[in-house]
């Protein structure tokens, strides 16, 4: 799990980047640069973390199981999921309260 973890945290993080600074770029606020380090560090690392720290005890301490192996499988497809979707997630949620934001302050 340890190699899932890494390698997913490293395809959000990249991911993200790419588009905060498309945002950035396209005229969004530089505010967004800060506001993606934030969720990196306080969203992202710690569910990585928890997710390897949880499979490391499994594999510690149990014997190999019918469901272990489903149960493997299933939190690394969430793993990649979340990985791979939350950042197009926030990004355009990000924008459309900017949107109505500025359309409020009109």
């Amino acid at each position: 799990m340890t190699w899932h973890a890494a390698a997913a945290l490293l395809a959000f993080a990249a991911l993200q980047i790419w588009l905060v600074m498309s945002v950035v770029n396209a005229g969004a606020p530089s505010a967004f640069i800060v506001v993606a380090l934030v969720m990196l560090l306080a969203l992202a690392l710690p569910v990585a973390r928890s997710t390897e720290r949880h499979w490391y005890h499994l594999s510690r301490q149990a014997l190999a199981s019918w469901g272990l192996h489903a149960r493997f499988r299933r939190d690394v497809r969430r793993l990649w999921f979340a990985a791979l979707t939350l950042p197009f997630l926030w990004i355009s949620g990000a924008i459309a309260a900017t949107d109505a934001i500025a359309a409020i302050a009109r």
